[in-house]
């Protein structure tokens, strides 16, 4: 019974700050990619502006995944972000392609 009464707070402090934790990970892994990711938009751009229609799409492309991948920790760090609007946007995009 003693031994109960100290396992039981050890075990709660040990699971439940991991579960707190998770949408953290998610959050810190979306703020590490955002970067990334406007620096690919950077880049279609660039391509477009050259008639590379191709580097465009493959820019655009690797966009629209990691946007899908991190959507949920994008909105958890930038919650007034309008990412729908965004992922539209590169949809009509990647009708070019």
């Amino acid at each position: 019974m003693k031994m109960q009464r100290i396992l039981l707070p050890l075990l709660a402090a040990l699971v439940l700050p991991n579960a707190v934790n998770a949408e953290s990970i998610q959050a810190s892994v979306a703020r590490e990619q955002w970067p990334r990711m406007e620096k690919l938009m950077d880049n279609a751009t660039g391509f477009f502006a050259m008639g590379d229609i191709d580097g465009m799409c493959m820019k655009v492309k690797e966009y629209d995944l990691l946007m899908k991948m991190h959507l949920e920790g994008l909105q958890e760090v930038y919650p007034d972000g309008d990412f729908f609007k965004l992922m539209k946007l590169v949809n009509e995009l990647l009708t070019y392609c």
